[in-house]
């Protein structure tokens, strides 16, 4: 169980890791140019989902355009104006800001509620029923 919730943590501390640099470099609005979804199978069996964006937006009077690729099917539609963060020192390394999606807010609720609840059960003293 230790491991699990090691696992859970570990996972969560990445994802921030790896998404926290943006959330301090500049914005800029974008418009999408072109979104592909596609589907792909692994070894006849597993289907995965993805979409690739391709955007346009200004730098310093410069246009740039970047290409996007996520591990699901996106609901851009080629003409979206949409907020991205761009690193300063790659302007075409960016990251689409999107608002948190609402069911993943409502599942991250129970999930801290059950990991405090497990880690007590867990790491708390047993009491000892007495007759």
């Amino acid at each position: 169980m230790i491991i699990s919730i090691i696992l859970i943590l570990l996972g969560f501390i990445v994802n921030i890791r790896e998404i926290a640099p943006y959330y301090s470099y500049p914005k800029a609005e974008a418009r999408v140019l072109d979104v592909h979804n596609y589907q792909k199978t692994s070894r006849g069996q597993d289907i995965e989902y993805g979409s690739r964006i391709r955007l346009e937006y200004t730098v310093q009077g410069k246009k740039v355009i970047s290409w996007r690729e996520n591990n699901r099917d996106s609901i851009l539609e080629a003409g979206d104006i949409i907020t991205i963060a761009y690193n300063p020192d790659n302007p075409t390394d960016c990251k689409i800001m999107e608002k948190p999606d609402t069911m993943t807010i409502i599942a991250l609720v129970p999930t801290i509620i059950f990991i405090a609840w497990m880690c007590k059960k867990t790491l708390a003293p047993s009491k000892e029923k007495r007759d």
